[in-house]
């Protein structure tokens, strides 16, 4: 059985990784009963809730990864040359939620609930399934080895 992560411990991860890729912070209080996250690469910025959960926390990876991720920001130009705004849209979520599982202290049933219902949101076909199972498949045979 694999250790428990605490939240305080996802709270601190959250903040090595923006304090060492100088990302900057902004926090939604609690208080609002709809979450509001997203990342600016522009200006490194990402707009989260406080670490309170796995949820968030993943969810913050996410937005994270917005910014560090594969197939982000800079290569808009490049990588995405013929594609649909809509396949765009979806290659950006699925790589962003990709940094998150890699970067993720804990990958748990909620994390992968609170990934499928935004991908689902997104209305993510075959072939970002695909590269999910494959991209997860991948991650728990480094976790079993112990990497």
């Amino acid at each position: 059985m694999k250790p428990k992560v605490k939240r305080i411990d996802m709270a601190i991860h959250i903040q090595e990784i923006c304090a060492k890729y100088n990302l900057t912070v902004r926090y939604q209080t609690l208080k609002d009963k709809q979450p509001n996250y997203y990342a600016r690469p522009a200006t490194k910025e990402i707009h989260v809730r406080p670490t309170k959960n796995t949820g968030y926390y993943v969810s913050t990876l996410h937005e994270i990864g917005h910014i560090l991720g594969d197939y982000q920001g800079a290569q808009w130009g490049t990588d995405y040359a013929g594609l649909s705004q809509d396949k765009i849209i979806l290659t950006k979520e699925i790589h962003a939620w990709i940094y998150a599982r890699k970067n993720a202290l804990v990958w748990t049933e909620t994390a992968e609930r609170v990934m499928r219902k935004a991908m689902d949101s997104y209305g993510w076909g075959e072939i970002e399934k695909k590269i999910w199972k494959d991209t997860t498949d991948r991650c728990e045979k480094l976790e079993k080895v112990g990497a």
